[in-house]
């Protein structure tokens, strides 16, 4: 049986038309617009709504890459990218339509001017024109206008030597003739409404990559979620996943009580864009980019008591098809190897945020009460990476060692070193892979230097005196991360013999 193959191209301007309706917000459709930026390399990008009644625009330019006319019209194309395929580390891309798509949902023409190595082109997409050719087409319109006549509004843009302008118009989304006053009002409220999603959405960049985000003259300053700047911000005890090829790694955290803030701003700002029962929950960054914020993906309901439990989640993106992430990059379904782990983290982190939220700021406890449970703490060493260390003031362990002499003291705390130094979350690598980073960053005269040094060579003097084997209490003391960057040192105590 003979088959003939007809090819059906969609028509053009209908396609254009259901692309409108893909669902963006505002703020993830310029956020999914900023990847680009971001995977370009930039370092500085600009955002600005300028309102001018029907003539209004919204503008995205950046200092990074830029493209050639041969790149800027394969971006263009409407899927450009295999979703599918591996992409690099930095690549904040998924379709190859975010741009395309996003900027459909806020205006009918989009341009892209770029420059590259002192060549500028510009194509555009112009939706109206398409659907006045009447022939389906997709008729992409390339270098059509004179670009200096667009770069007159952008003296920013002109000063950097490569990067990629875009410009959307035509913003039928935003501007009603019949209502401009009220057009108006909506449209400088959707700014700060994105802006604030911005400085979430990209905070790691900001913090992380010193990324300067400019809405018209206004640095966006970065919303980190997790409250790392009060010191009474509880990070408790991360998990990971690996099979070989995929890593995930959840890091829960539990916020402040209110009473934990030095004012009552900053307890505000700590809420989020959507106050804190909205921004309680998980927050699925994919490089670095946050995705999903604010959810429980339905394994619990939310609760008042919650409102401090907020969860990190790290993927990357060789995992978007198994969490399903859409289109816009903001829908997100754990899939069935992370339910267990999440479901862990989300009992542990609700029931520490609950017990805050209800102690009315009362941490301590008073003297003489039990705090059998608190056994280990987490803290950062010399190494900058988060180690966990036995509890010191255990009233357990206080008890104990009021009971012994000077030397039984010696003997347990040395003991104590070995289990921190050899429990199974510090022997995991990254520690001693963090040493070498720091190695020749700490000078040797550092008092935390020293102090490290001193410290080694009293458990070394204990442990001898305790009858083991010099070789064998060389690679003890060796063999613990927390050490590992003064290696050098305490071989020549050993070589020296310099135990005193």
């Amino acid at each position: 049986m003979n088959s003939n193959r007809v090819e059906l191209a969609p028509d053009a301007h209908l396609l254009m038309a259901s692309l409108r309706s893909v669902g963006y917000k505002t703020e993830t459709a310029i956020s999914d617009i900023l990847d680009n930026c971001i995977a370009a390399h930039a370092t500085e990008v600009h955002v600005d709504f300028s309102w001018n009644k029907e003539e209004s625009t919204i503008a995205i330019y950046d200092n990074g890459d830029g493209m050639e006319k041969c790149s800027l019209i394969a971006s263009m194309k409407i899927g450009s990218a295999d979703p599918s395929e591996k992409r690099m580390s930095d690549d904040l891309g998924r379709f190859g339509m975010g741009m395309k798509t996003a900027a459909f949902s806020m205006g009918k023409r989009l341009r892209v001017i770029t420059k590259k190595e002192n060549k500028i082109s510009t194509a555009c997409w112009d939706l109206d024109y398409i659907e006045n050719q009447q022939d389906g087409k997709w008729s992409l319109l390339v270098d059509d206008i004179p670009i200096d006549t667009v770069l007159e509004g952008y003296p920013v843009f002109q000063h950097f030597d490569n990067g990629t302008l875009i410009v959307i118009d035509l913003l039928d989304r935003f501007v009603d003739s019949a209502s401009l006053k009220k057009s108006k009002m909506n449209f400088y409220k959707t700014v700060e409404r994105v802006k604030a999603h911005v400085g979430m959405t990209f905070h790691r960049f900001i913090e992380e990559d010193d990324l300067k985000i400019f809405f018209k003259d206004d640095l966006v300053p970065a919303w980190n979620p997790f409250i790392l700047s009060n010191n009474a911000t509880q990070e408790l005890s991360e998990e990971e996943y690996f099979d070989g090829e995929k890593y995930v790694l959840v890091q829960p955290y539990v916020l402040p009580h209110k009473t934990k803030f030095a004012t009552s701003e900053d307890f505000e700002a700590a809420a989020g864009p959507k106050g804190w029962t909205a921004q309680q929950g998980i927050y699925v960054y994919r490089n670095r980019r946050l995705l999903v914020f604010g959810t429980w993906f339905d394994f619990i309901k939310k609760e008042p008591a919650f409102n401090l439990a907020r969860i990190r989640l790290d993927m990357n993106a060789d995992q978007d098809y198994d969490w399903k992430i859409d289109i816009k990059k903001s829908v997100a379904t754990p899939p069935l190897y992370m339910r267990d782990i999440i479901d862990r983290a989300i009992t542990v982190c609700t029931a520490q945020s609950a017990k805050v939220y209800n102690s009315r700021g009362a941490y301590s406890k008073k003297p003489g009460s039990q705090q059998l449970s608190y056994v280990w703490e987490q803290r950062k060493n010399r190494l900058g990476s988060y180690m966990f260390y036995l509890n010191k003031k255990h009233p357990m362990l206080n008890k104990i060692l009021q009971q012994l002499d000077e030397d039984g003291r010696a003997d347990l705390k040395a003991y104590l070193a070995l289990i921190e130094g050899y429990a199974p979350s510090a022997q995991s690598g990254l520690t001693s892979y963090m040493s070498e980073q720091v190695k020749e960053a700490v000078s040797n005269d550092d008092p935390g230097k020293m102090a490290d040094i001193a410290e080694a060579k009293g458990y070394i003097k204990k442990f001898i005196q305790n009858g083991f084997a010099k070789e064998e209490v060389e690679g003890i003391i060796l063999g613990m991360p927390n050490y590992k960057y003064i290696e050098e040192e305490i071989k020549k105590i050993f070589e020296d013999e310099n135990y005193d």
